[in-house]
């Protein structure tokens, strides 16, 4: 009788246990489901010479200044001595931030020139300044990786969970 009462047992902490972690698996399938649901998909470097009055750009991080450097154009990327900080706008806004600027990535921008530049009365410093018509994200898109492994967060669009 012992016996059957510890196979019972057993029997009801193996159930629990399975529960739990089906439980889990759901849990991570919700999480993962919006994460492959593309937003904005990345421009690889081929893809450059597609898009005219292109620049490339990426984050700076001065504690004052321009937020963004140039690295390049739609003909590829520049050799050190040539990028710059710049300045980036937006209906008369400077941009401060693009999705997962934070992690180095890089950003294929269709851009108007603004004659003249820009004066940054704070700083007092002069920037080459450009108008931000759209922009894409380049391949591969970096991020922080929390809990699952890498090839688990897609490297080629951004998501949904990068806007937020």
């Amino acid at each position: 009788m012992e016996g059957n009462l510890l196979k019972k047992g057993l029997i009801r902490v193996i159930r629990g246990l399975i529960v739990l972690f089906l439980l889990v698996i759901v849990i991570i399938i919700i999480y993962l489901i919006p994460a492959w649901i593309p937003v904005k998909y990345a421009k690889m470097e081929a893809d450059f010479y597609k898009y005219e009055n292109a620049i490339l750009i990426k984050r700076t991080f001065y504690a004052t200044g321009a937020s963004w450097k140039i690295v390049g154009d739609s003909n590829s990327f520049y050799d050190k001595e040539n990028i710059c900080d710049i300045w980036l706008e937006k209906d008369d806004k400077p941009i401060i931030e693009m999705p997962l600027s934070e992690y180095d990535n890089t950003y294929l921008c269709i851009v108007k020139k603004i004659e003249g530049g820009k004066y940054w009365e704070e700083g007092g410093e002069y920037f080459e300044a450009y108008k931000l018509i759209d922009w894409y994200p380049i391949y591969p898109i970096k991020r922080e990786k929390i809990i699952l492994p890498e090839c688990m967060y897609p490297s080629g669009f951004l998501n949904k969970y990068d806007f937020e």
